[in-house]
């Protein structure tokens, strides 16, 4: 890639989930190869920090803080920090991973409606 666009993330901080495999790991290493930074987290750490190994064998700069789950407000919180924390802040957020939950409780939450078929859940108090 060349040109005016090119190496658009160089020097910029990216926080990119799911970095153990597919499309977070794919991002992974483009953002990397591109000159970002990349924050990287999964619930599979270890297959994280392989994808941190391979960006730094290809002369990328790449951390993997810890197993991330993004259910977890907590272990997103401290992924965030940690980001933070090591390069004084946070440019570019790429969330590959995700979680649906069906069933289980709604307790504290009230449906709001963006079409028929898709509820979204908003929480309350």
């Amino acid at each position: 890639m060349s040109g005016p666009h090119s190496r658009r993330p160089e020097g910029k901080v990216a926080l990119i989930s799911g970095t153990a495999r597919g499309q977070g790991g794919a991002a992974a290493l483009r953002f990397a190869a591109e000159g970002a930074l990349v924050v990287g987290g999964d619930l599979p750490h270890e297959e994280a920090v392989e994808t941190r190994r391979i960006v730094a064998r290809e002369g990328g700069t790449a951390l993997a803080p810890g197993p991330l789950d993004v259910t977890d407000e907590d272990s997103v919180r401290s992924w965030v920090e940690e980001a933070v924390d090591a390069f004084g802040g946070v440019d570019i957020v790429y969330a590959d991973a995700g979680a649906v939950r069906f069933g289980g409780s709604t307790a504290g939450r009230t449906r709001t409606s963006r079409s028929p078929r898709a509820p979204s859940w908003t929480r309350c108090g």
